[in-house]
């Protein structure tokens, strides 16, 4: 009797020791999982929009893990849909323009800006068109995305009066319409010129069609010598502040997929699917303006161009006067009195992040 109680004795604290070791290994490994877990950081992109291309990138080469964070890509429907998301906290980055956070910040929404490309778009006709300048477009009919507040439609007016003394918009034939359907129009003959985004205008020139002028050299005319980074990823400040690290890893891993993608012609057949091009010249028109675009970090050069742009687009109705609320000068009535309210739609230096420098490439 007493050989088997000391037994019982001895099997109960052998179980009792095995059973604190699982409980030790299982809380280790839980606070492995903790801390050895990245952190998650969602972008949403238009699910056959440009900017899956460099995700794929990051993804596909781990560049996300490089930098210690995990990327989740949430696939939308429309550029409506991807501001639906950052607004509701679905995601953290999207792709948009400075002009749009600028107006988000007036409006006490703060998001920040970092560059994401140079690139928005230009005009470009018909290879037969006979048109060769401004002046060749009285009377022709020009078609337009985004609508008669795109900036770069506001560009190319603001250019043809500085230049032709002439609003473009009063000496044309003028039809806003969706991407697509403005390459369709043209291709077809039912439009003279189209003033499209880059990838639109990239998909033109690869079936034929001719630039007339780009947004850069527009801009170019108009003073500036430099690209500017007039798209950029956009995001929730205070949540971005919080976690400042997080956000510079993702803005590394960005810059380190552009770098492939500007040497690297292999990167290139490996994301031709998603370009959806129709031809070797579409495809070669997509990857040219897309290397193009390739942005540097953000600089104060970068910074004050952006604000002279602004100025075009947005300048006082006359010298120490408010310029009218969301109008940009050119679509301002003649002869409108000076708005006598508040500025609501004055420009933001606030929206720059400054915190990421750019690592030098070996």
């Amino acid at each position: 009797m007493l050989i088997y109680f000391r037994f019982c004795k001895a099997m109960t604290h052998r179980i009792v020791g095995i059973n604190f070791a699982v409980l030790l290994l299982s809380l280790s490994l839980v606070s492995f999982s903790s801390f050895g877990a990245a952190e998650v950081l969602r972008v949403g992109a238009l699910k056959y929009g440009t900017v899956n291309w460099e995700l794929d990138v990051i993804k596909r080469h781990g560049l996300d893990k490089k930098h210690g964070f995990q990327l989740e890509v949430l696939e939308l429907g429309s550029p409506h849909a991807t501001v639906v998301a950052l607004q509701g906290g679905r995601v953290d980055l999207i792709v948009n323009d400075w002009v749009w956070v600028n107006k988000q910040k007036n409006t006490q929404r703060d998001y920040g800006y970092s560059p994401y490309s140079t690139e928005i778009g230009g005009m470009v006709v018909a290879a037969d068109s006979g048109i060769h300048s401004f002046a060749d477009l009285r009377g022709k009919r020009i078609g337009v995305a985004g609508g008669p507040v795109d900036k770069g439609w506001l560009l190319f007016r603001a250019y043809s009066k500085e230049k032709l003394g002439v609003d473009l918009a009063e000496i044309s034939k003028v039809k806003y319409a969706a991407p697509p359907l403005l390459n369709h129009l043209l291709l077809n003959g039912q439009l003279d010129a189209v003033i499209n985004y880059w990838h639109y205008n990239a998909r033109l020139l690869g079936e034929g069609m001719r630039s007339l002028v780009s947004t850069e050299q527009l801009l170019n005319a108009l003073g500036f010598d430099k690209k500017v980074p007039m798209l950029g990823w956009v995001f929730d400040r205070a949540q971005a502040e919080s976690r400042r690290g997080l956000m510079n890893a993702f803005f590394a891993a960005s810059f380190e997929a552009k770098a492939l993608l500007a040497r690297s012609d292999e990167e290139w057949d490996t994301i031709r699917p998603l370009l959806k091009a129709t031809n070797d010249q579409v495809f070669v028109a997509l990857r040219d303006a897309y290397r193009s675009g390739i942005p540097d970090a953000l600089s104060q050069e970068d910074a004050q161009a952006i604000r002279k742009i602004y100025d075009i687009l947005y300048p006082p109705l006359n010298q120490g006067v408010a310029a009218e609320s969301d109008t940009p000068v050119m679509l301002r009535a003649k002869n409108s009195e000076p708005s006598k309210r508040n500025n609501n739609n004055k420009f933001d230096e606030g929206m720059f992040w400054w915190q990421f420098l750019r690592p030098q490439e070996s």
